[in-house]
């Protein structure tokens, strides 16, 4: 990390201090930037490892993906989904890492409960609109006290909202459009400690944005029983304005404010029938996490002029990309079971990885089902178990903190989700899994 000074009066040890505080807001960024996008946006589409759902596996929360699926779906339709997340993290330090005696950080990965729902309405054969709320980034992390890398992080909560309406047209009978808003809040609050001892004070940073950005895709069915999809979602600007509290800083606190540029993302998906009851999944997802190079931390106020930079962090992020396969099996009308492979290669590796967030390469294994209660309502099931590639951390140290950390990383996670369907008009037929010819 580079510091800049911008002021003659700030030229002392209290504020290089408060400048230690002020790269708070740039771990949090890296916690983000490590690829914690939560995935768990459909039970449906988990269930095989979220393959095919730019193609419309995940039923009506495949707009998440791609907002031209919402032509599969006729009448006026509801969709909610609720996904525990059960993370195993921890950061051991390395022998000889001057922090070391402190320990280990436990277990820092939060459980958490994410919701997602949908709901669209067609007006037409060629019109339909469509509401998706969900959480598209989020992160939650507690080390234990004391613990090794307590001066790089100890607590980050890192939540947002996205309230994304979605409008889709069905050009005939083998393409469909569609485009959509997403209005985002973003909130961060994390903790780090100030000094490495037991018992050691605390600086704080919190912060919060809106972000605007859109969606888009288009959905092709060049013959009876394929689907193609693609999908995409907006890079979102988060202006984060904030304020760090820590005894360091002169008054004891300082607003800040960052730019974060959250990744665009593209998603392939291809639903295949290759017998009566048998479909064929596939799905490539790319993410622009390049866009997060650096992180510039100025004061918008407080005892620091305006402008000031107080903290400058490289982090360069490298782009994450999925490949995920999977099938579905329709075993009677009322069950359809589902299974998944995925192969997920993280933007972080073991020259940029930090300590809130020990993101590596991953695999997904999946298996889910449905079951229709009626031609109104249906139930998704989803269970996922994530192995996560062991990985080292190398922090070196710098101006405003003079200790390296080396650490090695251990991680996995466990992911339940539930769904529930429902139809609102009445519908005469069976709504059918792939449009006809």
């Amino acid at each position: 990390m580079n510091v800049i000074s911008g002021n003659k009066n700030c030229g002392n040890k209290n504020w290089l201090g408060s400048v230690a505080a002020c790269a708070l807001i740039a771990c949090s960024g890296q916690a983000l930037a490590g690829g914690f996008a939560p995935r768990e946006q459909s039970a449906e589409a988990q269930g095989a490892s979220f393959a095919g759902v730019a193609a419309g596996a995940g039923g009506l929360s495949a707009m998440f993906w791609n907002p031209a699926t919402m032509t599969n779906m006729p009448g006026w339709q509801s969709s909610w989904t609720l996904a525990g997340i059960l993370p195993y993290s921890q950061n051991t330090p390395a022998p000889g890492t001057p922090t070391a005696a402190l320990g280990a950080t436990g277990n820092q990965g939060g459980s958490a409960l994410l919701p997602a729902s949908y709901a669209s309405y067609q007006f037409n054969d060629q019109i339909w609109v469509g509401l998706a709320l969900n959480t598209p980034f989020g992160l939650g992390t507690k080390n234990q006290r004391p613990s090794a890398p307590q001066l790089w992080g100890l607590t980050t909560t890192l939540m947002s909202e996205d309230i994304n309406p979605n409008i889709a047209f069905k050009v005939n009978e083998w393409i469909s459009i569609g485009v959509g808003l997403q209005v985002m809040y973003f909130k961060v609050r994390q903790t780090q400690a100030t000094a490495p001892v037991p018992a050691p004070n605390t600086a704080i940073l919190s912060g919060d944005s809106w972000g605007v950005g859109f969606t888009g895709g288009i959905t092709l069915k060049p013959m009876a029983g394929t689907e193609i999809g693609i999908g995409y979602r907006s890079m979102v600007r988060q202006n984060i304005k904030g304020n760090i509290v820590s005894a360091t800083l002169p008054g004891g606190s300082n607003p800040v404010g960052a730019r974060l540029d959250l990744p665009e993302i593209v998603t392939i998906g291809l639903r295949q029938r290759i017998a009566p009851q048998f479909t064929l999944l596939a799905g490539f997802e790319w993410s622009n996490w390049r866009r997060v190079q650096q992180l510039r931390v100025t004061s918008t106020g407080g005892l620091v002029p305006v402008g000031t930079v107080l903290a400058l962090q490289n982090l360069n992020y490298k782009n994450g990309w999925m490949v995920s396969g999977g099938g579905e099996y329709q075993w009677t009308p009322q069950w359809t079971f589902r299974a998944g492979l995925a192969y997920e290669k993280a933007p972080l590796d073991d020259s940029n990885r930090g300590v809130t967030l020990l993101d590596s390469d991953r695999i997904w294994t999946s298996i889910g089902a449905s079951y229709k209660y009626n031609q109104k309502l249906s139930f998704d099931f989803a269970y996922s178990h994530v192995f996560v590639k062991s990985g080292t951390v190398n922090i070196p140290a710098t101006v405003t903190l003079p200790l390296p950390y080396t650490g090695t990383s251990r991680a996995r996670v466990d992911i339940l989700s539930v769904g529930l369907n429902y139809r609102w008009d009445d519908p005469k037929v069976a709504a059918p899994i792939f449009a006809k010819h």
